[in-house]
């Protein structure tokens, strides 16, 4: 099993994108030999936060075009964990993305809709609620 983040997720085309800064691929490079040809498990925790509604395919055409500057990207087909998967993976619990973004520290922010069985809400709130309350990250 191999556990890469991503920088871009399409939940719908089920697929995420990869940010190259290396002329030789980077990190996503070096794994894929392993995810294809050994069929190695491939996990991509990814926040929903770093959303697009493009095809991760066409977004990664554009930017790895002969003559761009910046970033490449890889487009990548793994198994795609944002919070939602994780909400249903730990707590056996449907969410749904309702809205995002906010202001005086919800830049950025999520807004779920999360349903299922009490007991089980109350746990998840009561975690979730708990994570929230953690301190920003500062530099």
């Amino acid at each position: 099993m191999i556990v890469k983040g991503a920088n871009c997720v399409n939940r719908a085309g089920k697929m995420a994108g990869i940010l190259i800064g290396h002329s030789e691929g980077g990190t996503i490079m070096k794994i894929m030999p392993a995810v294809i040809g050994r069929r190695t498990r491939l996990i991509i925790p990814v926040g929903l936060e770093k959303r697009v509604s493009d095809d991760i395919g066409d977004i990664s055409a554009l930017l790895n075009t002969p003559g761009s500057s910046g970033f490449r990207m890889m487009p990548v087909f793994g198994e795609l964990i944002t919070e939602i998967e994780a909400i249903r993976i730990l707590y056996g619990l449907s969410a749904r993305l309702v809205a995002g973004g906010g202001v005086s520290g919800a830049e950025g922010a999520i807004w779920i809709v999360v349903e299922g069985e009490k007991e089980l809400l109350r746990a998840c709130e009561s975690n979730l609620r708990a994570i929230c309350l953690e301190p920003q990250f500062a530099l």
